[in-house]
């Protein structure tokens, strides 16, 4: 699922369900398990297009709707990645989603 914020009013928001894509060589699987929200959040949204927030993160509908960037943790449930190994824990910056799949 990803939590999405109309670009042009981030007081509109919907959740897209939908399943995590198949991984390419390479890629591993993250699920997300804790994130915080804060006013840099808010401001990774307003400042969204000018600083290019945005693209991080694409939807299906990038010119209407993102994803705002946060802080947290995630769990890799899957990889075929030699160097990154299944059940490891990253922090880092993630979208607001379920799942994020990295190369």
């Amino acid at each position: 699922m990803d939590f999405e914020v109309k670009r042009a009013d981030i007081h509109e928001c919907r959740a897209v369900e939908g399943d995590p894509p198949d991984l390419a060589s390479g890629q591993a699987l993250l699920r997300v398990d804790r994130f915080a929200l804060t006013t840099n959040n808010i401001t990774y949204a307003v400042m969204g297009d000018a600083l290019k927030y945005w693209d991080f993160f694409p939807t299906s509908e990038p010119e209407a709707w993102g994803r705002i960037p946060v802080w947290g943790y995630a769990e890799v449930v899957a990889s075929t990645n030699d160097d990154v190994t299944s059940g490891a824990r990253v922090y880092g910056y993630l979208p607001t989603s379920t799942h994020l799949v990295v190369t």
